[in-house]
């Protein structure tokens, strides 16, 4: 009898278990920051949401970045938070699965690494991903200018170039071309920020303030591989925030403007065509993950 009673009560309880359902795991906060390992980037949760890509007639006349067209980002991701640096990159030059990157001799540590080509870039989010089990890649082209703009809608997230006062508020949000490196590269003609960021060339990551989405560093410093073909405007481009690719690509996007870049081309519908192999001191990247 007492052993009877002992298989009823298993056999519930088994039942029980078997009909529980799954916790389901909670999407992280938007906004909040992870690393998934020692040497990994720190990562930032962009939310799901919808923008306006690219520029009216007003902000731009590039033709590359119109028409101005509705994408919705279907699901929360995650962007590093700074440019991947020369430290986090030498670990995977490290475990022989990254080429050296050049700082042409002046410094590494926490400078964000440049002289990468596309192919560069995808060989470290690859390494990045074997290393965690977790997706890195490249971000679209979409995802891109969706964070980097974090939900404001102006031609620069810090809002237009001049404020009340008639002072550019550019220098307190990023490594553009200003008063500094005019001063330090009288050559380079082109609009300039009138002010002052104190960094004659690249700065070292984090030293300017973060956008909305606490992305710091995303317009200026360095211009940045997405994942993208270029396409010479956006008729018929994906309105669902997936990238534009196709397999016999000629050229790539950069994005977001580097410290020789004026106020023309450091804002968050800027984007330019490079060869996949094209490496110099401009152009470094940032990763996403899927989460």
């Amino acid at each position: 009898m007492r052993a009877s009673i002992v298989r009823s009560v298993a056999l519930v309880c088994c039942a029980w278990i078997a009909a529980s359902p799954t916790p389901a795991v909670a999407e992280p906060d938007a906004g909040s920051t992870f690393r998934d390992c020692s040497a990994c980037p720190e990562m930032v949760v962009i939310p799901a949401g919808s923008f306006s890509m690219g520029s009216d007639l007003e902000e731009s006349g590039h033709q590359d970045e119109k028409p101005r067209h509705p994408v919705s980002i279907p699901r929360p991701f995650a962007l590093s938070r700074f440019e991947i640096t020369f430290a986090e990159w030498d670990a995977c030059v490290a475990d022989d699965r990254c080429r050296n990157a050049s700082d042409d001799g002046d410094g590494r540590g926490d400078r964000p690494v440049y002289n990468v080509d596309w192919n560069d870039a995808r060989s470290y989010a690859a390494w990045l991903s074997a290393k965690t089990g977790k997706s890195y890649r490249l971000p679209t082209e979409a995802e891109w200018e969706y964070a980097a703009r974090g939900g404001t809608t102006t031609s620069w997230f810090w809002g237009p170039a001049e404020d009340s006062a008639g002072s550019t508020k550019a220098c307190k949000f990023a490594n553009t071309h200003d008063e500094t490196s005019k001063d330090a590269h009288p050559m380079y003609v082109w609009s300039h920020h009138k002010c002052t960021d104190g960094f004659g060339e690249v700065a070292p990551v984090g030293r300017f303030q973060p956008n909305p989405f606490g992305l710091h560093d995303i317009l200026g410093n360095l211009r940045e591989w997405v994942q993208d073909c270029h396409h010479a405007g956006y008729l018929n481009a994906p309105g669902d925030g997936s990238a534009w690719d196709e397999s016999a690509c000629e050229r790539r996007i950069v994005r977001g403007g580097a410290w020789i870049d004026g106020a023309s081309t450091s804002r968050a519908a800027y984007r330019h065509p490079e060869e996949a192999g094209f490496r110099n001191y401009q152009v470094g990247i940032r990763l996403a993950r899927d989460l």
